[in-house]
């Protein structure tokens, strides 16, 4: 749910999602023509679908292998770990994760 308050003035989204994102300004003006303004900027936080499916690949021994992290729609932008048979996979002088996340074996 998301509030927007003014003074004495509320504009209310019961159920938020993503086409609601923006900026938002209230102006509020009286019969003497005082005027006052209020803005907020909404951000919704989401976490999408994977943008494609399970993928396999074929390295042969004593080449490197590039796996990229797969693409999801999300905001704010995903923390990414990678896990070997239920263990969290650590930098090492054998393994590398870039900044784009690809894993690097």
């Amino acid at each position: 749910m998301f509030m927007c308050v003014c003074p004495s003035v509320r504009y209310l989204i019961p159920s938020l999602d993503r086409s609601h994102a923006g900026f938002y300004r209230c102006i509020v003006r009286n019969r003497v023509g005082a005027i006052m303004q209020s803005s907020t900027e909404v951000q919704v936080a989401y976490m999408g679908d994977f943008v494609e499916g399970e993928r396999s690949q074929t390295v042969s021994q004593g080449e490197a292998a590039l796996i990229q992290a797969p693409r999801i729609h999300s905001f704010p932008r995903p923390q990414i770990t990678w896990f070997r048979d239920g263990r969290k996979i650590p930098a090492s002088s054998r393994i590398a994760i870039t900044l784009d996340n690809t894993l690097v074996i």
